[in-house]
């Protein structure tokens, strides 16, 4: 029953868009915690445990939580700052239901291979669109979207391309542990970086060349294989005018290299709408991240409250609500001050003193996520959050993990020295 509330919860994630009837509140901020909830029910023998050997990281992200709802209550703008706040405290508890979900487990592959089969079903989605825009199911769950029509599933083809680019590591991880087959792996090297390079996500690729170097460096990758995958995503970037617009070829006579076999583009760009280059966007982040070191200038102790800035100050400079920070530390010092800062950084440090002890399987799709946040911001895309506190959670427990599939006579031994 609690692998059918999992299996649920990463359901419910995808349901944005999707409103009660008759109520301004969408499906899934309900949904999430009460399968959360429902995964807390049948764990309730694990959680004193898991609390007391977790109170470090469960006190730390308490403190955080307590200042994210102090600073939104004090904030000039407190009806956009507590509605933030109750959004983002469905986190709070799909973390706990995460932490003891895990805790107990040793058997993790479930979980890992249906997170997988969510990202394929994203990728595959994301594909479907770029051909059938206008098909019913992408009129009930996209966003509307700046880009060429994909991944808005996602939000944003940004946080589109970042989570397929996960999910092709994820895949080589799982296939090196004998998880997945070679042929599935194929098939999901072929539809995770087509998909990837339809995003026309800069952050997508910069986070995909980081996991790439990550596996090689893990050794889950030769270094043939790396240049491999690389040179096949270069390929379809130059390929397809979705990514040659992107990086900057939309006046080439050459790129992208479809025009040499069809003149047809409405196949990956059904809108014929223009991108701004990666440069171009570079630029844009310099004005949004002045913007965010502003105000936390002016209000350096409570900030402006969370889901302030792209409420009223990302408006400002890019003339459309929805514009946060795109650069999670950036964007909570602004919106929770200096002390807030710190209890987020504080909670990242203990993440990362658990994180060392694991394997490449939590530690690389933890590292990528965290490092596609430094240019943008992901947090309110509940699908990609949810995934990321799944492996931070593992990650956490992932000692327990180890120590199970010990021997009697050196699980004693571990045990003393991990209580100590």
């Amino acid at each position: 029953m609690i692998n059918i509330f999992f299996l649920l919860i990463l359901f419910s994630s995808m349901l944005g868009r999707i409103k009660f009837p008759g109520i301004n509140i969408g499906i899934h901020y309900l949904l999430l915690p009460a399968f959360s909830f429902g995964v807390i029910s049948l764990s309730l023998k694990s959680i004193p445990e898991t609390v007391k050997k977790h109170k470090a990281i469960l006190i730390s992200i308490s403190l955080m939580y307590l200042w994210m709802w102090l600073s939104s209550l004090m904030s000039h703008f407190p009806t956009i700052a507590i509605t933030y706040s109750l959004k983002y405290s469905i986190y709070y508890i799909l973390f706990f239901a995460f932490l003891v979900l895990t805790f107990k487990n040793t058997n993790l592959a479930f979980y890992y291979r249906c997170i997988l089969y969510l990202l394929q079903i994203i990728a595959i989605l994301g594909f479907l669109e770029v051909l059938l825009p206008k098909y019913w199911i992408f009129k009930l769950l996209k966003f509307p979207s700046f880009y060429p029509e994909i991944g808005s599933i996602m939000q944003n083809p940004n946080q589109f391309g970042v989570i397929v680019a996960i999910g092709l590591c994820l895949s080589l991880i799982l296939e090196k542990q004998n998880k997945i087959s070679k042929i599935e792996l194929y098939i999901n090297e072929l539809i995770f970086i087509i998909s990837l390079t339809l995003s026309a996500s800069g952050n997508g690729w910069l986070t995909f060349i980081i996991g790439m170097f990550l596996l090689l460096i893990y050794k889950i990758i030769s270094f043939r294989k790396m240049i491999y995958l690389t040179s096949f995503l270069f390929l379809c970037i130059v390929t397809i005018p979705v990514s040659t617009q992107k990086i900057g070829l939309v006046d080439s006579k050459i790129f992208p290299l479809i025009n040499l076999f069809s003149k047809n583009l409405a196949l990956v760009n059904p809108n014929k709408k223009t991108l701004t280059t990666i440069i171009k966007t570079g630029f844009s982040r310099y004005e949004i991240w002045q913007a965010a070191i502003n105000e936390t200038i002016k209000k350096p102790l409570t900030g402006i409250g969370i889901g302030v800035f792209p409420e009223q100050i990302g408006i400002k400079v890019w003339g459309h609500k929805g514009y946060h920070a795109h650069n999670i530390f950036l964007n909570v010092s602004a919106e929770q001050g200096i002390p807030g800062l710190l209890l987020f950084t504080n909670f990242l440090k203990k993440i990362t003193f658990k994180v060392k002890h694991t394997n490449s399987l939590v530690t690389i799709p933890i590292i990528m996520s965290l490092v596609s946040q430094i240019p943008d911001l992901f947090t309110e895309d509940y699908t990609f959050t949810t995934i990321e506190f799944y492996f931070i959670a593992a990650a956490i427990n992932y000692k327990k993990d180890v120590v199970m599939q010990l021997n009697p006579g050196v699980i004693q031994n571990f045990q003393k020295i991990y209580d100590s």
